[in-house]
């Protein structure tokens, strides 16, 4: 055999090698929703399913396949050639379960959502979302993950655990609120509250950051929040599928943290998973001089300086 022949051969094999899996087996790998191509390069080189992150960048590109990649739960030969792994990538992943998280769920709602798709057992997803030994190994110093979700549209395996989707429901929550530019976990704690608060309270945009200043006006004058959102909070803790649309005098006496009638500041945790609008508004208040706002019945709210004014308007609209 000649030298040309010799080098032929090789580069055959070569390329035989690159484009056939090597014999090490195939690995399970879940590819989050949200994410872009590096984040899933970089995913994939962790699982050990590409050899080179800029490798599988560079044959995405030369494909054209950067905006295919979907989510979803794939089984993958390891080191496979990049060529496969994009053709596998862009044919969805297999038991892929997608599930919508909407703005203002409790851990408790959310849970009957996961529940309700087959994903969760409830009790546990509860119980881990307020074990302190698991909420430190996500990185977080609080003792519920109340407000930790962010609401977003999330594909799941079925072959996924309660800690894995948990998991994955606050690594998304901190991947979306870093462009938010929070410089403190006690900051991004303390807005999440308010915010939380906002959303349960207002229904239209452009009223998030009118009642985010009132609440914040009546933080700086030393006023209590009288927030019934925080007392509804309280009244269906653990309780999904409480439906009581009013509250009575004996509701507001209730002894609690949350009980924003009885205490000053803010409760000591969020209420709900708050949307982005309601963050940004917590973030950046309307510039007003409200304290007080009451419902009209119609989604809307009558805003007021005063406590004459206030009480004008409850006789009014209540």
């Amino acid at each position: 055999m000649n030298k040309e022949s010799i080098i032929v051969a090789i580069i055959v094999v070569i390329l035989a090698i690159w484009w056939q899996p090597l014999n090490l087996g195939k690995t399970e790998v879940t590819v989050p929703d949200s994410v872009n191509a590096r984040e899933i390069a970089e995913c994939l080189a962790d699982e050990r399913i590409v050899r080179n992150v800029d490798e599988f960048l560079f044959w995405l590109k030369v494909t054209g396949r950067e905006r295919d990649l979907k989510s979803g739960t794939y089984e993958l030969y390891k080191y496979k050639n990049p060529i496969y792994l994009i053709g596998q990538l862009t044919m969805g992943g297999r038991s892929e379960i997608i599930v919508t998280i909407p703005e203002g769920l409790t851990i408790y709602e959310t849970a009957q959502v996961l529940l309700h798709h087959g994903l969760v057992d409830e009790s546990r997803f509860i119980e881990l979302c307020r074990a302190e030994n698991f909420i430190s190994e996500l990185g977080l110093g609080v003792s519920s993950l109340e407000g930790y979700f962010f609401p977003d549209t999330y594909s799941f395996s079925s072959l996924q655990n309660e800690e894995s989707i948990i998991t994955t429901l606050v690594n998304n929550f901190s991947k979306r609120i870093a462009p938010f530019g929070l410089m403190s976990a006690d900051s991004i704690h303390q807005v999440l509250i308010l915010a939380s608060i906002v959303e349960k309270e207002a229904k239209y945009e452009d009223e998030r950051p009118v009642i985010a200043r009132v609440f914040l006006n009546r933080l700086e004058t030393r006023r209590p929040l009288e927030s019934c959102a925080t007392v509804f909070y309280i009244l269906k803790a653990g309780e999904s599928r409480y439906k009581k649309q009013r509250l009575t005098d004996r509701d507001i006496r209730i002894e609690s943290p949350y009980n924003t009638y009885l205490h000053l500041g803010l409760p000591p945790g969020p209420i709900c998973s708050p949307g982005e609008s309601s963050i940004k508004a917590a973030i950046s208040p309307a510039d007003v001089d409200y304290l007080y706002f009451v419902a009209k019945g119609d989604g809307r709210h009558h805003f007021s300086r005063t406590f004459k004014e206030h009480v004008a308007a409850k006789d009014r609209y209540q």
